[in-house]
């Protein structure tokens, strides 16, 4: 190892101290009280736009995701495990980070005029929605990777804070325009770039009490970061196209009203995603900071526990959301019911791919879901082609069950070579998981009772 490498490693990575069950409980409250903000917001949008209004919503936000993250290089979640490894400073990769996603901005932003003077659609958009799209991509990319940091830094709280603030802005927007002028595709996609606007200016006043918020290049350090990151994010593409490929191709063979009837239950299944997306995120900055038999150990422990909570989390889901869906959206929206039916199971498949993913990355093997995408990405497309035609929303939902089901196998093939674990010890719920959570209850329930003793000791 070179000097200049030796001197950077000055800093003790802060995510070694981050509590897993609690940050990843703290995470998942925020999820759970965002998808209510934007659970009802949906319903108006819904009602408002009808399949089709809500279908090019959906269009314009899926499509500033995937412009944002594909050419991201995932350099955020490289320069985590660097640090992690106390390899290079924050405020070297971070200022790596910033500079890359400042240059993809800047080309969100000239491809802008392209669209409009040419007047290009795509999937039922028209020029001016797939720039606001463009425009909105722009504001991800720098933001999103900022905020990453945020978890390294054992900030949490922020972290959290932050994700809330896009849904509370568009709630009330939407809300504001439902009183007063009426509700339209145009006006909705105005709020949500108000939405994403505030969360940059936001995310920038938070990180720059940690750095120095200046773009500049290391190249020493930019070079570790792309090794790392490529293998991820290359990955990450094909897991994305995984998990979204089925709404443009819908968008392409059913119109957007099939995009609207899909995404309803596409949304509701992905509850069950909440806690595993939770704890992948938490997990792997500090697994990114410990070593492989402690990383690998503890991850095997919370996959199975995770397992088990998505699988309630599916069961409590199911008794309520197929008479909910109706009755909350309107009778138009019943198709979506068959597509959440059929989706809810993708949640455990989706707790082996995040929580097992994660601890791969943090092993230095970032490439595993690499790996699950090639072989699962084929078979998506595939059977979409094959499907879709033939059954419509329903065929698309067969597809993407049966994809993540490979795409789980190959993680989890992938992780028993690498850990040497048995399955059992990452897949099933033993009797220590069970004595650990009765003791968690039990501890939960007499500071509960001491507390009250406490209220009421003072009453007298």
């Amino acid at each position: 190892m070179t000097v200049s490498a030796v001197a950077e490693r000055v800093e003790e990575a802060p995510a070694a101290k981050l509590e897993l069950t609690s940050t990843a409980a703290l995470l998942f409250g925020a999820n759970a009280a965002q998808y209510v903000i934007i659970g009802v917001t949906g319903v108006i949008l819904a009602r408002g736009l009808g399949p089709d209004g809500r279908g090019i919503y959906g269009l314009i936000n899926e499509s500033a995701l995937v412009m944002a993250a594909f050419p991201g290089a995932a350099l955020e979640l490289a320069g985590i495990y660097l640090i992690g490894k106390r390899r290079y400073s924050l405020q070297t990769v971070f200022s790596n980070t910033l500079s890359w996603g400042l240059a993809l901005a800047a080309l969100c932003l000239l491809l802008i005029p392209v669209v409009l003077l040419t007047g290009q659609t795509v999937f039922g958009m028209s020029s001016v929605e797939i720039s606001v799209a463009l425009l909105g991509a722009s504001m991800i990319t720098v933001g999103d990777g900022s905020r990453e940091y945020l978890l390294p830094l054992n900030r949490p709280l922020a972290y959290t804070g932050l994700t809330l603030i896009p849904p509370i802005i568009r709630f009330g927007g939407v809300v504001l325009v439902v009183l007063t002028v009426g509700l339209s595709v145009d006006r909705v996609a105005v709020i949500w770039l108000i939405s994403l606007a505030a969360l940059l200016c936001f995310t920038i006043a938070t990180m720059t009490r940690h750095v120095s918020f200046r773009p500049s290049v290391n190249w020493k350090a930019m070079r570790a970061q792309v090794s790392f990151g490529s293998r991820s994010h290359f990955g990450w593409i094909l897991q994305a196209l995984n998990h979204r490929l089925d709404v443009f191709m819908i968008a392409a063979m059913l119109g957007t009203g099939g995009v609207g009837h899909y995404l309803v239950g596409v949304n509701l299944a992905e509850l069950t995603w909440w806690v595993p997306l939770a704890l992948g995120t938490v997990l792997f900055p500090k697994a990114s900071a410990m070593d492989s038999k402690s990383n690998f150990e503890m991850s095997a422990t919370a996959c199975r526990r995770t397992l088990v909570v998505t699988l309630l989390a599916g069961l409590a889901l199911l008794a309520i959301a197929p008479t909910a869906i109706p009755l909350v959206y309107g009778g138009q929206f019943v198709p979506s019911v068959t597509v959440f039916l059929i989706l809810l199971p993708s949640g455990l498949f989706y707790t082996i791919h995040k929580v097992l993913g994660s601890s791969l990355s943090a092993h230095g093997m970032p490439q595993a879901t690499l790996y699950a995408g090639l072989v699962s990405l084929p078979l998506t497309v595939g059977l979409n082609v094959l499907m879709i035609p033939r059954w419509g929303i329903t065929g698309a939902a067969i597809a993407s069950d049966i994809a993540y089901a490979v795409n789980a196998a190959v993680i989890l093939v992938l992780f028993v070579r690498a850990s040497r674990l048995p399955l059992p010890q990452i897949l099933l719920f033993n009797g220590s998981d069970f004595r650990v959570a009765r003791e968690n209850l039990k501890t939960k329930v007499l500071d509960r009772l001491r507390k009250n003793d406490g209220r009421n000791e003072e009453d007298l």
